[in-house]
């Protein structure tokens, strides 16, 4: 019979952790028998008392235990963000009963940068208690393993006391059967740039359709860095820019108004937000002389492994503590920049000129060894021996 997994998370609204679940079903259904438990939501509140915390926390786990009758392993997903610390614990209480494997993934930390998720988990029990929030958050069971996005993240986890032979590197997977799907027809792509055009002119955004496109294939979020973007197109004068989806969350709604403005302001080459108006990304793709990315803070980083799928260069900022697992696979990465001044600018304007076919090639083909969900699938089924 098939290992029964379950896929924990707070939620499936759109987002980077629901496309990874969703990409993870597709990769492992083929050899497993996968559900996702995603009808938490959030709850940060503090409770009243510790005792209050252990007793709401321990009604959960009791639920969450019968939902998981017949279940061979529970693979969680951020949990211990910040985001609802009842579950946090209602996961280590299931963990202390050792009635299943548990895989604890973590995709972010709430120690970077994040102080509500930290505020939530060290307040949890009605006041500050920094001791239980690290042993809510890092804990050491025999039946509980860890998974991380990245050795460098691994390497951060058994800094806050995860044993190190505990914790395995997962990347996400990336669903290379969509991206590696044939070119939209030419009749389709026209119909896109047209589209695309149209909503610029909608949105007092300025396209030109006989211009080179560069595609960021993200939200506008500070963390993504989009300031930057727009000023990288401003000094490469050849090229326009779109960024597929605008703002969502409140802080980030209002960089991107101020972005919008400095963009319209100065008729820069920008378009913000056409992708909500596809119900398919890939023409995109296909339209995009190049993917750029010049994000400051990423998990794993789906934009500097998707373009290549699609035959197309990606180009834009350096995240070593990221990238350094791509380079080591076999990932050529040494036209991306560290540093955004004149000599990085020269070298995306070189490398966009004339960009190495070759480069592009080889990427591609570690990718689809490396990150795709039959590889994530082989990684996973070693994660269970």
């Amino acid at each position: 019979m098939a290992v029964k997994i379950a896929i924990l998370h707070y939620h499936l609204r759109p987002g980077g952790v629901a496309t990874v679940i969703r990409n993870a079903q597709r990769a492992l259904a083929g050899k497993f028998d996968v559900q996702v438990l995603a009808d938490f939501g959030y709850d940060e509140h503090p409770a009243r008392s510790r005792r209050a915390f252990l007793a709401e926390s321990g009604r959960l786990a009791d639920g969450l235990a019968k939902r998981l009758r017949g279940v061979d392993v529970l693979h969680t997903h951020n949990v211990g963000l910040g985001k609802h610390p009842r579950l946090t614990y209602a996961v280590k209480l299931l963990a202390e009963r050792r009635r299943i494997k548990i895989i604890n993934q973590v995709h972010d930390f709430p120690e970077d940068h994040r102080p509500a998720q930290l505020r939530a988990l060290r307040h949890c029990t009605g006041k500050r208690d920094d001791a239980f929030q690290r042993a809510l958050c890092y804990y050491d069971a025999p039946n509980v393993i860890w998974a991380t996005l990245t050795t460098y993240d691994a390497a951060k986890l058994a800094a806050h006391g995860v044993p190190a032979r505990k914790i395995h590197v997962l990347p996400n997977p990336v669903d290379e059967e969509f991206f590696t799907k044939a070119a939209p027809s030419r009749a389709k792509l026209q119909l896109v740039r047209e589209q695309l055009a149209a909503f610029a002119r909608a949105h007092r955004f300025h396209f030109d359709t006989r211009k080179k496109m560069l595609l960021s294939p993200m939200k506008v979020m500070v963390r993504k860095n989009n300031a930057e973007a727009v000023e990288l197109v401003k000094r490469l004068k050849k090229y326009q820019l779109v960024i597929s989806l605008d703002a969502s969350s409140a802080s980030d709604r209002d960089y991107s108004e101020r972005l919008k403005k400095k963009i319209r302001r100065e008729r820069l080459p920008v378009v913000i937000g056409f992708g909500a108006a596809l119900d398919n990304p890939l023409p995109l793709f296909h339209l995009a002389h190049a993917i750029l990315t010049t994000s400051q803070v990423e998990g794993f980083g789906y934009t500097f492994v998707e373009g290549w799928l699609c035959h197309k260069a990606v180009v834009g900022r350096d995240i070593p503590e990221v990238t350094q697992d791509f380079v080591a696979a076999g990932m050529k990465m040494s036209h991306f920049y560290r540093e955004f001044d004149d000599e990085a600018v020269r070298r995306v304007a070189a490398f966009l000129a004339k960009p190495s076919r070759k480069l592009i090639e080889e990427n591609r083909k570690i990718v689809l060894r490396e990150y795709s969900l039959r590889a994530y699938a082989r990684r996973y089924e070693k994660l269970l021996l």
